[in-house]
């Protein structure tokens, strides 16, 4: 048995004012936007199981660098029968686990009734004199200290984004070589053996006499004398970090820590392995980093099929497309935590992963609204992309409800942009009040059919034409096919009135079916949807369409919807309301 995070609550630390958090047994991947506190919760799971207490607190970890409000991190665990629970200076009390919260024990005499899982409520504060507190709550209400031995037993390990998981390959006191050779006489039997290389014999000679020159003004002046060269160490500087793992490459022993940045990390990862028979709890932030496609897949299968608990940030779409098997989470800008349902986003995570890396991803209904909402955002909110918005094609009205409906369940933000299909009414109106104006949903029909009646007759061949003048006569066939006639000739193909012109290209438009048709042979009706390819049904298509909606005059009669759903999206990422000149 490993030890096992149950619940976890963090409150005012760093970035982090309020979480609550029920991560999974195996491993957690944790995705979200930049800068919505990923890492951060990473950190605080490694400082609450840190294995020493050489943390040294700054302001910076507090809420709003407001050192008088303690920061909390709490967290309801499991811990395994060998631990080093039982070996506290002071009796730590267990909880019971009713599936949600820590309860109290429950008394009963039915012998039947199998017992509610044992779980202890550990938790560090840091406090207002930048100290921190490590305690185990008791049940009733008192605590007692948390030692770094109880810490030790549980195990962490951690991979952190940057360099510093390299000194889990040294002999640093509480790293991961240390904890694994737990030789506590060692640094005793080093230090000898150090203290009696007499170094100053490897010397040249001008620099030996140097040396003894200056054992002579030592002893002129009184000081120690019979000097010599050895390798020490001080409160800041051990003499056992100066020794850690070498391998042997073309016969020459290489420190580890001169390999690969991505070997480092693997190797970090392998010796804490070996602790705690292999079932620490494991926190690795940016688990892509230094690792080619490969090895992130091999990093993640490793974890995958380990027994303990794993937490993981990732910017990695190899890395969200592996973590099939584990429970992934998305952290929104506003720093919610919500799990994100296997069966909703199996196709997304496979295909577009990408929508789950980004700090607000709008969830388009195909590939035209796809350009159609790019070339609004390159209007009305410049750099989106800069600032960390993403456009997912959903593929179909289907698949933007079941995917907004399953990450606005976990009370995430993400922005959707939908046809009406006249289906589902009741679950579209519970979306719509979960997320607001994020939700874009026309009042009947789809893109085109919106669109396209906004355009003034006197401008409407303009309409038509191909900016790159490519599919201006393709278009005009399509008209005039579904019309009867031969001549492709505009004059006659618009000689009819405003609703007839415009129904004819919105069908054209759209690959709609002739009614007298509907019954006819595939071979017959697909031409008939093939005329959609060489109007909008495509990212450039949907480009096109913004674009000629603002030219050909009519944004005015659009802007009244779609101001306010611009406006969420500005507001998701920290920016004003569009000026009203500009609505």
């Amino acid at each position: 048995m490993s030890a096992n995070f149950h619940h976890l609550r963090i409150e005012k630390f760093r970035g982090i004012r309020s979480l609550s958090w029920h991560p999974s047994a195996g491993v957690n991947v944790i995705l979200g936007g930049g800068n919505v506190g990923k890492s951060t919760l990473l950190e605080a799971i490694a400082l609450l199981l840190s294995p020493t207490n050489s943390y040294t607190l700054a302001d910076a970890d507090y809420w709003s660098r407001d050192v008088g409000t303690e920061f909390l991190i709490e967290a309801v665990i499991s811990l395994p029968g060998e631990s080093a629970i039982n070996q506290q200076g002071a009796m730590a009390w267990p909880w019971e686990w009713d599936g949600r919260n820590a309860v109290l024990p429950e008394v009963t005499e039915d012998m039947e009734q199998a017992p509610r899982p044992a779980v202890y409520k550990i938790r560090v504060r840091g406090t207002a004199e930048l100290e921190l507190a490590y305690e185990i709550v008791q049940p009733d209400g008192n605590c007692v200290s948390l030692s770094v031995a109880l810490r030790r037993s549980i195990g962490v390990v951690r991979l952190s984004g940057d360099d510093r998981s390299d000194r889990d390959l040294r002999l640093v006191y509480g790293a991961g070589l240390d904890r694994l050779l737990a030789d506590r006489g060692l640094r005793a039997r080093l230090g000898r053996e150090i203290a009696s290389d007499q170094i100053e014999q490897h010397l040249d000679q001008p620099a030996r006499e140097k040396l003894d020159a200056l054992d002579l003004l030592f002893g002129r002046r009184a000081l120690p004398t019979e000097l010599g060269l050895a390798f020490v160490g001080n409160a800041g500087v051990s003499v056992n970090a100066l020794v850690g793992l070498t391998s042997d490459k073309n016969g020459i022993a290489l420190p580890l820590i001169s390999w690969g940045s991505g070997t480092r990390r693997l190797a970090a990862l392998a010796i804490a392995d070996s602790l705690q028979d292999g079932h620490p709890i494991t926190v690795v932030d940016e688990l892509e980093r230094g690792l080619e496609p490969y090895r992130q897949r091999q990093l993640m299968k490793t974890l995958i099929e380990g027994a303990g608990q794993a937490f993981v940030t990732t910017h990695s779409a190899t890395v969200v497309s592996a973590s099939e098997p584990a429970s992934l989470w998305y952290i929104d800008s506003v720093g919610s935590i919500g799990n994100l349902p296997k069966s909703k986003i199996a196709r997304h995570q496979s295909v577009d992963p990408e929508a789950f890396l980004s700090r607000l991803t709008i969830v388009a209904e195909g590939a035209t609204e796809v350009g159609f909402l790019a070339a609004l955002l390159d209007r009305y909110v410049p750099d989106w992309s800069d600032h960390g918005i993403y456009i997912s094609d959903a593929t179909g009205n289907d698949n933007v409800l079941n995917l907004l409906e399953a990450l606005s369940t976990g009370g995430l933000k993400f922005a959707g942009f939908a046809d009406f299909e006249g289906r589902f009414d009741g679950r579209w109106r519970v979306l719509r009040d979960r997320i607001g104006h994020l939700l874009f949903q026309w009042e009947r029909g789809c893109l085109e059919e919106n669109i396209i009646p906004l355009i003034p007759h006197a401008r409407i061949f303009r309409f038509i034409e191909d900016p790159t003048a490519e599919k201006t006569t393709m278009r005009l066939r399509t008209l005039a096919d579904r019309l009867g006639i031969e001549s492709v000739d505009f004059n006659l193909i618009s000689d009819r009135s405003d609703e007839e012109l415009m129904a004819l290209i919105v069908a054209a438009a759209t690959g709609q079916i002739p009614e007298d048709l509907v019954d006819a042979e595939k071979t017959v009706k697909n031409p008939y949807k093939g005329h959609s390819s060489v109007w909008f049904k495509s990212v450039v298509g949907g480009r096109e369409l913004a674009e000629k909606v603002h030219e050909l005059g009519g944004w005015p009669l659009l802007q009244v919807r779609m101001v306010p759903f611009l406006n969420a999206i500005r507001a998701s990422v920290g920016l004003e309301p569009l000026p009203e000149v500009e609505q």
